[in-house]
């Protein structure tokens, strides 16, 4: 287990380590700025972020102060904090109502200006919305089909559309491929990280039946698939009569719960079973381990689930046949220990 711990402490740290590391953005770089990404990048108001920072998530939210500038990509971006420096913000749907002391690029499908921008503001966006609370200090280039001023809103310096030039639209195109590139290695990476150290928790507390579920997966498969089908449905049922009966609210909340659980861990013993088979036909001695089976396991069930329709049939099969095996573990644990 000296080993297992050992390299799981050398994952993690080269995971940090390419968070943390230097991310160049097209021509552009900051020297020393910070990255963050996942699914959600949230930056309290009580954090101060000095050096420039670089944050990449499906929402991307910043409440607090950055300094050296700001670059944001994600579905939804939204900024009320404090910007010093140069704010790059592209996404779907951006939301600036904040104080930026310094130029503002910003590009989406729908973009709202209600801050306070000491500088020009640049915009290429389907829509662009100016709303009352809005202070543009400099000027405010725009591309878009729809510019919605509204009526409050102050804008010191010109007004300025700007026609949009078909290789900026390729432009686009590619910076976003390769910011969509960046988000979807950033999940697989957390994805793979999450279930293998989940995995070596789950072993070190309960090896015994870890090993267990995992030979039974091997011994019964098809009638795990059976029992697992009834266990996926039977409990999201009981869980609704539960809430019906108000009475039952508490028992339905953890038992839902816990079949959420099950369901996460279920892929984590699919995995060493298919990485056991895998690496078992390169050395013999991986037949019986564990650590490097639900790495490699890991890695092709996170892939395979990529694959069109291909993927949600894997993960059925995967989801019922090692549920089932949990199951029937559950069952004989409970069986024995119950007094005759």
């Amino acid at each position: 287990m000296g080993i297992n711990r050992s390299l799981l402490f050398g994952a993690l740290i080269s995971l940090l380590a390419f968070t943390h590391a230097e991310v160049t953005y097209g021509a552009e770089k900051y020297e020393t700025a910070n990255f963050r990404g996942g699914a959600n990048v949230f930056v309290t108001p009580e954090e101060r972020i000095s050096n420039g920072l670089i944050a990449a998530g499906a929402n991307v939210e910043v409440l607090g102060n950055v300094s050296g500038g700001l670059k944001a990509f994600g579905a939804n971006v939204v900024i009320p904090g404090n910007v010093q420096g140069e704010l790059i913000a592209f996404g779907a749907n951006v939301s600036l109502s904040g104080k930026f002391q310094n130029k503002v690029k910003s590009g989406g499908a729908n973009v709202i200006l209600s801050g306070t921008f000491d500088d020009n503001v640049e915009i290429r966006a389907a829509r662009v919305t100016v709303t009352p609370t809005a202070v543009i200090k400099g000027d405010l280039i725009y591309s878009a089909a729809v510019l919605d001023r509204q009526e409050g809103s102050q804008i010191t310096g010109k007004v300025m559309p700007r026609k949009i030039e078909k290789k900026e639209i390729e432009g686009w195109r590619r910076k976003g491929g390769r910011v969509l590139s960046w988000l979807g290695a950033i999940f697989v990476l957390v994805c793979i990280t999450g279930a293998i150290v989940v995995g070596l928790v789950i072993n070190h507390f309960f090896p015994k039946q870890t090993g267990t579920i995992i030979t039974t997966i091997s011994e019964t498969p098809w009638k795990n698939i059976g029992i697992g089908l009834v266990f996926l449905v039977v409990v999201p049922v009981g869980v609704v009569i539960s809430f019906i009966t108000l009475v039952g609210i508490p028992a339905g909340i953890i038992v839902g719960l816990l079949y959420g659980i099950a369901i996460y861990i279920s892929r984590i013993y699919m995995a060493v079973w298919i990485g056991r088979k895998l690496l078992g036909t390169i050395k013999n001695s991986l037949r019986e381990a564990f650590f490097w089976p639900l790495v490699a396991g890991t890695v092709i069930i996170t892939l395979v689930l990529f694959i069109p329709f291909l993927g949600w049939l894997f993960r059925l099969f995967i989801l019922l046949i090692s549920l089932g095996a949990m199951w029937v573990v559950i069952w004989k644990s409970i069986r024995t220990a119950r007094p005759q």
